[in-house]
């Protein structure tokens, strides 16, 4: 919808925060498209006209022309979030504030918006803007209930910058976690309930995608081959409609080689997983059944063995993590060929149960949530210094994201890719950059000395 030709409707304006001038391991020149905004859009009645920011794109001056707006952050740019709302605030313009943290903090959140949204927004949005119409917006909206994902209309992804397009669709075929990770919100947001939308509005979402020009797909889902049958059924459309496809999973698929062939046999390029610590005490439930690092090493070649690429996911500072955590998790990243790395510090965000904790053994650091971005130390790690934590993040963040690393893991590996090479070095630049800005001389030189973080 074109934004400037529609001058008799109103104006929504629907924005992502991003702090300006922050680094993050995952900046890219093409970054992920997302869905909350898009799928918020398609909720919006026509009499609307909508448009859609993400600061990592492009920044929102506060001038725009707008009747309403509608704010989403993560936890690290609720503080811009909270600078934008006031700034069209003080224009007399309601601001609508929604996402995790905003659902959490609610007290907090409402002291700049007008209303807030905490939790789904689907299905509140006809009836918040009626109430915009009518002047009197609510402070918060919130389901009684999780919504059926049928009845969901298709997000509008036309409204993103085409930056996010290019490569990857984004889609949804449920939503839901049923595993407890205390670090993690989405067993508490969902309730630990997985739903699912039905074939047919997968296939139709597929129909609808195809006007698009990426033939690539990026499956959103937590736990999209958790339910292997439905998953074939719906890997089967994907082939059907010519996509590949990208999405999360855990070890357990590699015990299963039927499974692995129907995953390769669809398109599947790479699956995101979750190795969280090579610790067998700090496994999470999800992968219990891999309680070395070896055996972790044997489910890796598994994968390796149907072509498919592995994004990996690694986290330091868990309890029994001690400073040889970061040369152990580096070298077993580079021996197994793990294509796409992905390292970031433990993180209590508020409202998880690691939060909590934390809080009740007076871990937590401070409050300030510009530096919740899972690259920054935010507690006191029980068996290493804060220091230590931070710089052993640096130091393997740089390490994976040399050149020479990029090129000795993936050239090792037989189903070697062009589009892995791609990825890796589009988050080259911002990964360099960020261990730079965390880099700390003189306790790299002291962990240097017990030969830690060496190569």
């Amino acid at each position: 919808m074109n934004w400037l030709k529609n001058k008799n409707k109103k104006n929504v304006l629907l924005i992502s925060s991003n702090q300006e001038g922050a680094i993050t391991s995952n900046d890219a020149v093409f970054p992920f498209p997302f869905l909350s905004l898009p799928l918020i859009a398609a909720e919006i009645p026509s009499r609307y006209s909508v448009q859609i920011i993400d600061e990592r794109i492009s920044r929102v001056s506060g001038k725009e022309k707008a009747d309403i707006v509608f704010i989403t952050s993560l936890t690290t740019n609720v503080y811009r979030a909270y600078e934008l709302a006031d700034i069209f605030r003080s224009r007399g313009i309601p601001v609508v504030l929604g996402g995790v943290h905003v659902s959490i903090l609610i007290e907090e959140a409402s002291r700049h918006a007008t209303s807030i949204v905490a939790g789904e927004a689907e299905g509140l949005i006809e009836t918040l803007l009626s109430d915009f119409e009518a002047g009197q917006l609510k402070p918060v909206y919130k389901s009684v209930s999780q919504i059926n994902l049928d009845s969901i209309p298709f997000p509008e992804l036309q409204l993103l910058n085409w930056r996010h397009r290019i490569f990857f669709s984004p889609i949804q075929t449920g939503r839901g976690c049923s595993y407890d990770c205390d670090f993690c919100l989405v067993p508490k947001l969902s309730e630990r309930k997985l739903r699912l939308k039905s074939l047919e509005t997968v296939e139709r979402e597929l129909k609808h995608l195809n006007r698009f020009r990426s033939r690539r797909l990026f499956v959103v889902d937590d736990n999209f081959l958790m339910k292997k049958e439905r998953a074939i059924s719906i890997m089967n459309l994907f082939r059907q409609y010519g996509y590949k496809w990208m999405g999360f999973s855990n070890l357990s698929i590699s015990e299963d080689d039927r499974f692995l062939k129907e995953l390769q046999d669809s398109g599947c390029i790479s699956l995101f997983i979750g190795f969280e610590s090579l610790n067998a005490e700090d496994l999470l439930l999800k992968n219990r059944s891999y309680s070395s690092m070896d055996a972790m090493r044997q489910a890796v070649s598994r994968i390796h063995n149907y072509n498919i690429g592995i994004q990996g996911s690694f986290i330091f500072g868990f309890d029994k993590d001690t400073v040889n955590v970061f040369q152990e998790t580096v070298k077993f990243i580079q021996e197994t060929g793990i294509e796409l790395p992905h390292i970031s510090i433990l993180t209590p965000f508020p409202g998880t149960p690691l939060f909590e904790k934390m809080e009740k053994e007076n871990r937590i650091i401070h409050k300030d949530w510009s530096k919740y971005d899972m690259s920054h130390t935010v507690f006191h790690p029980k068996n290493m210094t804060v220091e230590e934590l931070q710089q052993g993040y640096a130091w393997a963040l740089k390490y994976l994201a040399s050149p020479t690393s990029i090129f000795s893991r993936l050239t090792n590996r037989p189903g070697f890719s062009f589009h892995f090479l791609i990825s890796n070095f589009s988050l080259h630049r911002s990964q360099t950059r960020l261990a730079r800005s965390l880099w700390n001389p003189a306790v790299q030189h002291s962990m240097q000395k017990r030969h830690l973080c060496l190569y």
